[in-house]
């Protein structure tokens, strides 16, 4: 359980530089990172990436919350205990028992050709549930805003449980069904609040699922989203002790699993992103926002915003792949059916867990997530897609690492089970043009 040092608590964001090793190994890099984080004692890390690589020099994103202790001790670090298990392992009838997890991550607000958009990449992650028992994935890929269309084998894990999962540091027990509750941000007017207090008790009906209460922060939060020189999107938020308060009491009231609806600007930033070629200026604070509740909890949480703007929408104008967007007002649909699949979270200080999966299926440069660099660095699991570029500046001829690469998506998938899954496979291709009028 988090605990607050203060009244006024504030997110803090840097790039830290260090030197490229010639040896990547996760421990000595967060090791390097550790010491070259200034007052870390006061600091806790919700967000760690690397987002930048030249021959010389590893660029990383972290995001820390001041004056806090958070529900997992030393995120980000490397759990000593995770080890590859035997090569032939025995199940019943002496058949070798193979992981039954796979996971797919698309990270948000790097601009993305695949997931990049609303929830462009929920077509993958149907076809690759059908792959494994369980797909482990995050609520980027199969958020699609009033839209919903999940496997009912998900596993919805944030990013910051994600990270924590994938290193060892927690387990997770899959479920489906939660005891849902709500935090609104003081900021959202009276009228829009009854809107969104409407579409919840919509959702509690039509999906039948446990939604106990909602609450409403004691202090407006001021958001201001950005896309920053590194070429992804940020921000900051004020008054988070706010929302921290708020998650905390719906806990101890219950609460399994927690949506966060936040009042967001509709910057000009979102001009490209509507027309299908830029990146999703929110889908970095969103992040943010949801790793802060997560971390004060131990409850997977996710963010539905509440975007302000006065300007009119040319629907002429919206790609596909961010129409989902456009369709209704509220994102709080997406997101509470996503939650009903969140697993309970376990905190682990003697596991003897393998922690291994089938595959970790990520962004061709977008694979700098610590979670993803310890597993491939454990188990050699994870695989590179080609088709699926971002903004980052990560280059693997740059690193000592040895990833599987694929050139697509569908080299994945066998073709048989995609004609099956009755997918239109058109939609699995980029560009992805709009519907013709005849």
């Amino acid at each position: 359980m988090l605990t607050l040092q203060t009244n006024s608590l504030q997110t803090k964001e840097e790039i830290l530089e260090i030197e490229n090793p010639s040896l990547f190994k996760w421990n000595n890099i967060f090791s390097t990172i550790q010491r070259r984080i200034q007052d870390k004692e006061n600091k806790y890390l919700i967000k760690l990436n690397l987002v930048k690589t030249t021959k010389d020099k590893l660029y990383f994103n972290i995001v820390s919350i001041e004056g806090v202790k958070g529900f997992i001790a030393e995120p980000f670090s490397p759990c000593q205990k995770l080890k590859a298990p035997p090569k032939a392992r025995l199940a019943i009838g002496g058949k070798s028992q193979k992981p039954d997890i796979s996971c797919l991550i698309i990270p948000t607000g790097i601009g993305a050709v695949f997931g990049g958009y609303a929830g462009d990449a929920n077509s993958l992650a149907k076809l690759f549930a059908q792959e494994s028992k369980y797909l482990l994935t995050h609520p980027n890929i199969v958020n699609g805003a009033v839209l919903s269309d999940v496997p009912s084998n998900l596993i919805y894990l944030d990013g910051f449980f994600l990270d924590q999962f994938l290193l060892g540091k927690i387990n997770i027990i899959p479920k489906n069904k939660n005891k849902i509750s709500v935090i609104f941000d003081k900021g959202i007017s009276e009228e829009r609040l009854e809107y969104e207090v409407n579409v919840l008790n919509a959702l509690r009906v039509f999906y039948g699922c446990e939604i106990i209460l909602w609450t409403i922060t004691d202090k407006p939060l001021v958001i201001v989203p950005e896309i920053n020189k590194f070429g992804f999107s940020s921000g900051k938020v004020q008054n988070i002790e706010s929302i921290i308060k708020s998650a905390l009491k719906l806990k101890e009231l219950g609460a399994t699993a927690i949506a966060i609806c936040c009042a967001i600007p509709d910057l000009e930033l979102n001009r490209g992103y509507i027309s299908g070629s830029g990146i999703d200026p929110i889908g970095g604070i969103e992040s943010i926002i949801s790793r802060i509740v997560s971390a004060s909890t131990g409850l997977v949480s996710a963010h539905a915003p509440v975007l302000i703007s006065n300007e009119k929408v040319d629907y002429k104008k919206i790609s596909p792949l961010s129409a989902a967007e456009y369709i209704a007002s509220t994102f709080l649909p997406s997101v509470i059916s996503g939650l009903r699949f969140a697993p309970r979270i376990i905190s682990q200080k003697s596991t003897t867990n393998s922690q291994q999966l089938s595959n970790i299926i990520v962004p061709y440069n977008a694979f700098g997530s610590p979670g993803v660099l310890y597993q491939n660095e454990v188990f050699n699991n994870v695989i590179l897609i080609k088709e699926n570029k971002t903004s980052l500046e990560i280059d693997l001829k740059h690193l000592n690492i040895n990833f599987k690469v694929k050139e697509r998506y569908l080299d994945l998938i066998d073709l048989k089970k995609i004609e099956k899954s009755g997918i239109d496979i058109d939609v699995l291709k980029r560009p992805l043009d709009r519907i013709s009028r005849i």
